[in-house]
């Protein structure tokens, strides 16, 4: 946890976001007219048509790696994917999680940017790649980043989050990060108490308390 302007700087639940690329579509690969997309149904994620259960049954040992702390053998089962199956997306973005959470943010980037060839809507890897280039330095860039998550996905909450957190602490932006605070724990329902707080100080500090 980073700490910045005084605050912590949270990342996201590394183990939710995982969970969330097979609800995101990142599983789907690209065809020339659109992204076969991931759909959730009864609260059971399914992958477009196309995928071939070889590259299912990988995908989910991969998940699984990942969620049990087994990030060595992950990497392994989705390199091989990425060479067995090139039109999916998921295996790229996963193995920029795995990167990133190894504090490998080049070889992450360049996953992420991988992902985003083959699904370029992908709400997940334009989110990381925000936090990538945030903890570069780079705050327009990552500000562009978040921009195109929110766009391509509204209710991806965590991109409502983190680009809240760098208008905030990075750009000074007060009143449009209190806004991203605001819609992140609309999706969230509330759940967050720690943005909570966040909201309350902001909206004294940029004026907008009533």
């Amino acid at each position: 946890m980073a700490i910045a302007g005084g605050r912590p700087v949270p990342e996201r639940m590394m183990m939710r976001v995982v969970l969330v690329l097979l609800i995101a579509g990142l599983f789907a690969g690209c065809t020339a007219t659109a992204p076969q997309e991931t759909a959730e149904k009864g609260g059971q994620a399914t992958a477009g048509p196309a995928v071939d259960p070889a590259a299912r049954a990988a995908f989910d040992a991969a998940l699984e790696a990942m969620r049990e702390g087994r990030d060595d053998q992950a990497e392994q089962i989705l390199l091989k994917m990425t060479q067995d199956f090139p039109q999916l997306s998921g295996p790229q973005a996963n193995l920029g999680i795995i990167y990133f959470r190894a504090g490998k943010l080049d070889e992450a980037e360049a996953a992420f940017q991988r992902a985003l060839e083959i699904n370029p809507g992908s709400a997940v890897s334009l989110d990381y790649l925000g936090v990538i280039n945030r903890d570069k330095g780079r705050f327009k860039e990552a500000a562009g980043f978040y921009q195109r998550a929110i766009e391509a996905d509204p209710n991806y909450a965590y991109a409502h989050r983190n680009y809240g957190i760098l208008l905030e602490l990075y750009m000074g932006k007060l009143k449009q990060a209190l806004a991203q605070y605001e819609e992140y724990q609309k999706l969230t329902k509330g759940e967050d108490k720690q943005v909570a707080k966040w909201i309350v100080d902001l909206s004294r500090r940029s004026g907008a308390e009533k």
